[in-house]
């Protein structure tokens, strides 16, 4: 004899947390890591990193 209630469902404001909070730190680290590779690739070994090496 009770009611039922939907449940609860995710806000644009929990998406929008998901992406500040997730998303963009893991971009920045994923960005950070690429550049340290980049130059450890062309100053440590030197030898082409990238997809641009490639059309050169």
């Amino acid at each position: 004899m009770g009611h039922e209630i939907s449940a609860p469902r995710p806000t644009k404001w929990a998406y929008y947390y998901i992406l500040k909070y997730i998303g963009l730190p893991l971009c920045m680290i994923l960005t950070g890591m690429d550049i340290i590779l980049f130059f450890v690739f062309k100053y440590g070994f030197d030898s082409c990193y990238g997809v641009f090496c490639l059309i050169n």
